[in-house]
């Protein structure tokens, strides 16, 4: 009797887990295992999805595939191919209004030959610029804001930054950037100003780093030069930061704070700017965030917050054990909800820093778990391993950590979960959270398991349940995941998508197995509320 009780509640238990998270849109694209993936970007026309692939034959052409995709993952037109020239192919990408740009290269030396392919995605059209004139750079970023190409990069170890217009072929460098001891850390495009909002460091007098936020017309000249050059206390710097806009020409920069020049973490900062460019600071420690030890066990914690009071009586400031890095922040009209993630790298003896905490310097580019430097051309010609490199540097996951603070400034609530030591070769930021109401969701990839946790007004609810991947139609079944393909993205909402390349196997008309070659992107929704805990039976 107690065997199948035991054996009802645990199928009960899978059927709960199972309506927390629910597979519900489906949408297929015939596509080999080790085919190159689909690039993912929000537009007005929808959801686009995007690629080169090579031409069958022996040639060096490959052809550009797009498809577009409705909230429910229906594409009406199905996929679209333009042609590419040979030897090129893709290296960045932008929407601006209801046009996709995709920047192509012919190899990725600094001086590599390009052409930018405009495609209309309404009229489902496609023109070609030619890129003169344009500094040569180890690209980092690829904008387009009112048909003008937007190219950040390096040359001669020093960042740049330019303005191609695609229709008078004029090019104009920003001004006050380009510079010894300069980094780059964000840009941000102003459609309703017709500017461009950069933020980037550079070390000023005594060794210290200064914080500039620049805002440049469309011909890189200078309209404001914000200068954060004092800081908290002697010592403290901004170690990496978010812009975004609060609205009514108000903006916050929201980051982690500490000891640069020791790599020591204290906590997290938040700068109010006004529409007039004055600043002020908000600092939130340790003593802040009572729940950041919560991805540890009691005993554990407990002793981690004893030492934390440990430091506020001998009146300094706690440190943070390793890298604590802003990931992503939400806001409504009175709060922010910010995440961070704590790891460490290791094997990085070839003297590679992720020298912005956050990771990436493209605000829309979604992330992909699983992928390395080596397979993403764009982080590869980001990072250039080939020529400077001894080792591959890992990440050593700790934690995830959340705040919900009000933009008066309190603290409403903060907690973390475990990431239980996941190792990963990704320089990129994987996480995903959503915020509907009340509810805060964090959710990854591991391997083939999606781990999601749920906190409902601050309270955590569940960590890492884990959940197998699923199809939507129920007779299919999963023979092969291409692990490294595996991309999951929160889109809106509840909402997330899961994308990567399969194989399938279900039964055809007459009956008889078959296999299918896909890449695939699955709509997913969660909600926590269907969780029950409950006592295994005596």
């Amino acid at each position: 009797m107690k065997k199948q009780a035991l054996l009802l509640f645990l199928f009960l238990l899978g059927q709960q887990v199972f309506a927390q998270l629910k597979f519900i849109e489906r949408f297929e694209v015939d596509s080999e295992m080790d085919d190159p993936l689909f690039e993912m970007i929000n537009s007005e026309s929808g959801l686009v999805s995007f690629r080169t692939i090579p031409e069958k034959g022996l040639n060096l052409r490959r052809k550009f595939q797009y498809f577009i995709s409705d909230s429910s993952l229906h594409s009406v037109q199905g996929l679209i191919e333009f042609p590419i020239k040979e030897g090129f192919d893709m290296l960045g990408f932008d929407t601006d209004k209801n046009y996709l740009f995709i920047l192509f290269t012919k190899g990725f030396a600094m001086n590599s030959d390009k052409y930018i392919l405009q495609v209309d995605l309404e009229s489902k059209r496609g023109l070609e610029y030619n890129v003169d004139n344009v500094l040569d750079m180890e690209l980092v970023e690829f904008l387009v804001q009112d048909r003008k190409a937007i190219f950040m990069g390096t040359s001669d170890s020093r960042p740049v930054l330019q303005i191609h217009d695609l229709l008078t072929k004029s090019v104009h460098t920003l001004q006050g950037i380009y510079g010894n001891d300069t980094q780059i850390l964000q840009i941000r495009k102003m459609p309703d100003t017709q500017s461009l909002e950069v933020v980037f460091s550079r070390k000023g007098a005594y060794r210290n780093r200064d914080l500039h936020i620049n805002t440049y017309d469309m011909i890189g000249n200078v309209i404001q030069d914000l200068r954060v050059d004092q800081f908290g206390e002697p010592g403290q710097e901004i170690m990496d930061g978010v812009l975004l806009s609060t609205g009514k020409y108000q903006e916050a920069m929201i980051g982690a704070f500490g000891k640069d020049r020791r790599n020591f973490y204290q906590g997290m900062y938040i700068m109010d700017i006004n529409e007039f460019g004055e600043f002020d600071f908000k600092l939130y420690t340790l003593e802040d965030f009572p729940n950041f030890y919560n991805y540890l066990n009691d005993k554990t914690k407990e002793k981690r917050d004893a030492d934390i009071q440990k430091e506020l009586e001998k009146n300094r400031t706690p440190g943070i054990n390793s890298m604590y890095a802003i990931r992503d922040v939400r806001q409504t009209e009175n709060s922010y909800y910010v995440y961070f993630d704590q790891y460490t790298v290791t094997n990085s003896r070839s003297g590679y820093q992720n020298t912005t905490g956050s990771g990436a310097y493209r605000y829309d580019r979604w992330s992909r778990m699983g992928t390395t430097v080596v397979n993403d051309p764009y982080l590869a010609n980001r990072f250039p391993m080939s020529s400077s490199y001894q080792t591959i540097p890992e990440y050593r996951y700790v934690s995830a950590h959340f705040v919900k603070v009000a933009k008066v400034g309190n603290v409403i609530w903060d907690n973390a979960t475990s990431y239980d030591e996941l190792i990963t070769t990704y320089p990129e930021a994987f996480g995903e959270i959503a915020v509907v109401g009340d509810d805060f969701y964090h959710m990854y990839v591991e391997d083939e398991i999606i781990k999601l946790s749920f906190f409902k007004n601050g309270e955590k609810i569940f960590e890492n349940q884990e959940f197998e991947l699923g199809l939507v139609n129920e007779e299919e079944r999963i023979r092969d995941t291409n692990l490294a393909s595996l991309r999951l993205i929160h889109w809106y909402d509840r909402y997330y998508l899961l994308s990567g390349t399969q194989r399938i196997r279900f039964l055809n008309g007459d009956g008889d197995d078959q296999i299918r070659e896909v890449y695939f992107i699955t709509k997913i929704v969660v909600d926590g509320d269907l969780y029950q805990p409950e006592q295994l039976p005596d």
